[in-house]
C-alpha cells in the first residue's frame, strides 16, 4: 500500500512516513487508522514484552511475493529452502503458514493442512489470534478439499476466533466466509453457502482480492444453480471465467468452465455444454492435477446420460471413480456409485442399481454427509417408483426426510470446491 492510501485522507502521509520509519510514535486514533487500513488487530502492531521482532523478515516476504504474482509452485520451492535453514520459531511458522496456502492453490491438501497445524501450534503458544484464525482458515480449506467432514467446525472456529478481535480485521473475516461458503458447498447446504459468500463480498476488502473474488463467483454460481436458478448461475459463472483468464488461473478456470457447462446441460444447451466440460477437462491434464478432475469426469457422465449414452456415460463414471479412489475423495466415489446406478436404471438392470444405491449411502453414512445422503434416497426413491415398487420408493423418501433441507437439487452436486483459500 501506498501512504497516501493508508494516510486515506484522515492523517498526512508524513505522519504515516514517520511511523513506518521509527522517526515518530503513532497516537492511538493513528494507530487504530492504520490498523483498520491494513486489516491487522491493535495488538498486531504493539511490541511483546520481551521483544521487537519484526513480524515479517526478508525470506517470507519472497515466499509472499511469490503467491502475489501467481507462481504458487516457486513459493513452496523458497519456502521449503527457508525450512531448511536455522531460523527462529516465528520465521518458520509463518513460512509454513504460508506453504499451506500455496499448496492450497496447487490443490494438494494434505500437506497443505499438516504445515498449517504446525504453525498454528506456534501461533496460539505466543497468542497471536490473527495468524491462528489464518491457519485455521487453510486447515478448513485442506479438509473441504479432501472432503473431510471436519472442514465445517474448523471453519466457524476460524471465524469465531477472528471475529474476537477488536476491530475486526475485515481482509481475514472475509477470507474465512470464502472457507466458510466452500465448506457449505462440499457439504450441498446452498442457502448457507449463498449467504456466507454475500457476506464476505459484502465486506469490501475481498474485491481487492482479484482471484478469490472469482472463486467466490465461482461458489455462487455453483449454489444457484443446485437451486435452480439458472441466470444467476451463468451470471456468476461467467464473471469468474473472466477473471480466471485475466489472472491466467488455469485450475479455478477449469471449476468455473465445469460450473458453466453444468448450467447449459440443465438448460438443454447440450452442444455449448460439451464445450465447457472438454476445455475444462483439458485445463486439468494441462496443470497435472488430479484433485477434483472426478467432477468434470463426471459432468460429462451428466451429458452424455442427457445425450441418452449409456456407454459413454459408463465409461466418465468409471474413470471418475479410479480417480476418486486414488485420491480417497469418499463422496464423489459415492456420487460415482449413484451416476452408475442411473445408468444401470436405464438399462433395466435393477440388480445394479440397487447394489451400486447401497455402495453410495454406506459411503455417505459413514462420512456424515447428510444433506448428500438425502439426495442419495431421493434420487434411488424416483428409481424405485418408475421400476413400480411404490412401498420401497415410500421407504427411501422417509429415509431422506430424516435429513432433507427445503431447496435441495436432486442433480449432482459437482460444482466449483475450490483449492485455495
Amino acid at each position: 500500500m501506498s501512504l497516501a492510501q493508508v494516510a486515506g485522507g484522515a492523517v498526512s502521509r508524513t505522519a504515516i512516513y514517520f511511523v513506518e520509519t521509527g522517526k515518530a510514535k503513532p497516537s492511538m486514533e493513528t494507530l487504530k487508522l492504520i490498523a483498520e487500513r491494513t486489516g491487522r488487530p491493535l495488538d498486531f502492531f504493539l511490541a511483546r514484552p520481551s521483544t521487537m521482532e519484526p513480524r515479517s523478515s526478508a525470506p517470507t516476504l519472497e515466499v509472499e511475493l511469490l503467491l502475489a504474482t501467481n507462481d504458487p509452485q516457486a513459493a513452496v520451492a523458497a519456502g521449503r529452502e527457508i525450512l531448511a535453514q536455522d531460523q527462529d520459531p516465528e520465521t518458520i511458522a509463518r513460512t509454513k503458514a504460508l506453504m499451506a496456502y500455496a499448496l492450497l492453490r496447487l490443490a494438494q491438501p494434505a500437506e497443505a493442512r499438516r504445515l498449517a497445524v504446525s504453525a498454528r501450534s506456534h501461533f496460539e503458544r505466543t497468542g497471536d489470534r490473527l495468524m491462528t484464525a489464518e491457519c485455521l482458515g487453510h486447515e478448513a480449506s485442506a479438509a473441504y478439499l479432501a472432503q473431510d467432514p471436519t472442514a465445517l467446525g474448523l471453519a466457524e472456529r476460524a471465524l469465531e476466533v477472528c471475529r474476537s478481535l477488536h476491530p475486526i480485521p475485515q481482509t481475514t473475516e472475509a477470507r474465512l466466509l470464502f472457507v466458510l461458503g466452500s465448506v457449505h458447498t462440499v457439504n450441498q447446504d446452498w442457502k448457507a453457502a449463498i449467504d456466507a459468500y454475500e457476506s464476505a463480498i459484502a465486506t469490501g476488502s475481498v474485491v481487492q482480492d482479484l482471484r478469490r473474488l472469482s472463486m467466490m463467483y465461482g461458489g455462487l454460481s455453483s449454489a444457484y444453480g443446485e437451486i435452480g436458478q439458472l441466470n444467476m448461475a451463468e451470471y456468476y459463472a461467467q464473471r469468474a471465467i473472466t477473471i480466471h483468464e485475466t489472472l491466467d488461473d488455469r485450475l479455478s478456470l477449469a471449476r468455473s468452465e465445469n460450473n458453466l457447462g453444468l448450467v447449459l446441460i440443465r438448460r438443454g444447451d447440450l452442444v455449448d455444454a460439451e464445450g465447457h466440460l472438454e476445455r475444462a477437462n483439458v485445463l486439468f491434464d494441462e496443470s497435472g492435477v488430479e484433485v477434483g478432475k472426478a467432477d468434470v469426469l463426471l459432468s460429462l457422465c451428466e451429458l452424455e446420460i442427457a445425450r441418452s449414452r449409456p456407454d459413454d456415460a459408463e465409461r466418465f463414471a468409471t474413470e471418475a471413480r479410479r480417480l476418486a479412489e486414488r485420491h480417497d475423495e469418499k463422496a464423489t466415489i459415492a456420487d460415482c456409485h449413484m451416476w452408475m446406478g442411473r445408468i444401470a436404471a436405464d438399462r433395466g438392470d435393477a440388480a445394479r442399481v440397487d447394489t451400486e444405491f447401497r455402495e453410495a449411502w454406506g459411503i455417505l453414512d459413514a462420512l456424515g454427509a447428510t444433506e448428500r445422503l438425502s439426495r442419495c434416497h431421493v434420487q434411488y426413491a424416483e428409481i424405485l417408483e418408475k421400476r413400480g415398487d411404490l412401498a420401497g420408493a415410500n421407504r427411501q423418501l422417509r429415509h431422506a426426510l430424516t435429513h432433507l433441507v427445503p431447496g435441495r437439487s436432486a442433480g449432482a452436486a459437482r460444482m466449483d470446491r475450490s483449492a485455495s483459500a
